[in-house]
């Protein structure tokens, strides 16, 4: 392929790159001698790319904030409504302004804290609107010495055009030993086998609800949705959804972080109708908790509808 043919060809997957997520819907048409299927990837590549970028350059934004002490410009790195789900007492806060009067900044230094900085991030899912970006950070005092290390994952949205935190899932402490992180992320795959097999009884509502803790927590679709109790949840828009597909299978489930107070499990199920066809498959993080000696999903943010 010539040099000008490449120039090209970039210019019109950048003039098309907001469409990348729909493109397998179009008609493929090959573009400068490429090949549907390589453009389409092509395409879906650069997009890519963009919300990774955008996703970390919203948890960068999320820490410096942070560091400034200042609870408001804190509260702007946000998206709302905004919750960090975990093992702990949380809520649900709905304006900035709401969720920086509920910023102690004092109690924070009384341990010791100087500032923060990231060990790692991982954006380790992504869909047109959303990323999931796992975090490694850890807190040091005035003399740069460590003094707690946490894992979270960022549920990074768009509203608009700007990017933020939109969800917090707080697994905890990241220094736990070897025997703990191993036993915690089994246990943490089998709530969520547990729960993809509950959710096949249409009928036993309750015992799908049951795989779940609470306050539980969704995060899908645009929408952050919060219910306090087991029959919050049947009763609500979850419990009555209306079913296109018979049956949900999960393709996979792999453990991305495990820490003191929870543990985030990556999967993907898939969708199927009565003759075993797969109708559609997402990806999706769950965070799993041990609340009160039940091991279950506190909370979930998916690519799904």
């Amino acid at each position: 392929m010539t040099r000008a043919k490449v120039v090209w060809v970039a210019v019109v997957v950048a003039a098309v790159v907001t469409l990348a997520w729909s493109v397998v819907s179009a008609q493929p048409v090959g573009v400068g001698g490429i090949s549907p299927d390589a453009f389409r990837d092509a395409v879906r590549a650069v997009e890519r790319e963009r919300v990774v970028r955008e996703a970390v350059r919203a948890a960068d934004r999320y820490l410096e904030t942070w560091n400034t002490r200042d609870p408001m410009a804190w509260a702007r790195s946000l998206h709302f409504p905004h919750v960090r789900p975990g093992v702990g007492p949380f809520r649900l806060t709905h304006t900035p302004e709401d969720y920086a009067r509920g910023v102690n900044f004092e109690r924070t230094i009384a341990t010791g804290w100087h500032r923060s900085q990231w060990d790692s991030y991982d954006v380790f899912q992504v869909g047109p609107n959303k990323a999931h970006l796992a975090g490694h950070y850890s807190r040091y005092n005035v003399d740069g010495e460590p003094i707690r290390t946490t894992v979270i994952t960022y549920i990074v949205t768009r509203q608009g055009d700007h990017w933020g935190i939109q969800s917090r899932f707080a697994a905890g402490r990241a220094d736990i030993s070897d025997a703990r992180l191993a036993e915690s992320a089994g246990a943490a795959v089998g709530a969520v086998e547990a729960y993809v097999t509950a959710l096949n009884d249409p009928i036993d509502t309750a015992g799908w609800a049951a795989t779940l803790n609470y306050p539980h927590v969704r995060v899908a679709d645009g929408t952050v949705e919060m219910w306090d109790t087991a029959e919050d949840y049947v009763n609500g828009s979850q419990g009555g959804r209306q079913r296109a597909w018979v049956e949900t299978r999960l393709d996979w489930a792999e453990p991305v972080q495990v820490g003191g107070a929870g543990v985030n499990v990556a999967v993907r199920f898939s969708r199927l109708n009565r003759q075993g066809e797969t109708l559609s498959s997402y990806e999706a993080v769950y965070l799993v908790t041990n609340r009160d000696g039940h091991i279950g999903i506190q909370a979930r943010s998916s690519f799904a509808p």
